[in-house]
């Protein structure tokens, strides 16, 4: 019984302590969002600090403790992207790389801004000097990777219906998949983007996604 009072003291303190941390989280956690909403309206270079803290209802100080400068941002960004898809890859019903491209697919359709982010950064960071430039080509040169090992066993076991290499098909999938997203961006209710891309699998490929 005498531990008890030490206990909830104890208890209190931690409390105190989990406060300014989860504060802290909550606060990087509209950073980051309103950080999404501007790369993906103004591009890297065209978003301002003052415009991402305006964003995020916080002062340009408050911003500035958080993260010191915009390329700091924008790497924080792209990881909790590369996250966010890991999570979903490692949560689908299957592990067949195809099938966990769909449920990304479905999770990206209910998150617009970031299909706009991948729009408007891949389209800006082909220029060698962008701050994103290594962290696409490296995501592209992975994907393409991961594809065409795909399509690779897919003709080895004879469910290819096409002449095309497994290399070509790789960076057709990823175009079509690009190029689909960009229309759906213009026109939601008239693309459809996992059914496209299911329709472009099944006609080169005997599986079904």
């Amino acid at each position: 019984m005498e531990n008890r009072p030490a206990d909830a003291a104890g208890s209190n303190k931690n409390a105190k302590v989990r406060g300014p941390y989860a504060k802290s989280a909550e606060v990087r956690a509209r950073i980051l969002d309103a950080c999404i909403e501007e790369f993906s309206v103004s591009g890297f270079h065209g978003a301002t600090m003052k415009d991402i803290a305006l964003r995020a209802g916080i002062s340009q100080t408050g911003l500035l403790h958080h993260f010191a400068t915009k390329r700091d941002l924008l790497d924080a960004v792209l990881h909790a992207r590369q996250e966010q898809n890991a999570r979903v890859i490692r949560e689908a019903p299957e592990s067949n790389t195809l099938h966990a491209q769909m449920a990304v697919i479905r999770d990206n359709a209910a998150r617009p801004a970031l299909i706009q982010l991948h729009s408007m950064l891949s389209a800006e960071a082909t220029a060698q000097t962008h701050p994103a430039h290594d962290h696409h080509l490296l995501r592209y040169e992975r994907f393409r990777m991961r594809l065409t090992m795909v399509f690779t066993e897919l003709r080895d076991t004879g469910r290819l219906k096409t002449e095309a290499t497994p290399g070509q098909l790789a960076s057709l999938y990823i175009a079509a998949l690009d190029g689909l997203q960009i229309q759906w961006l213009y026109d939601p209710t008239s693309v459809d983007v996992e059914a496209g891309m299911r329709a472009f699998v099944q006609s080169v490929a005997d599986i079904d996604v």
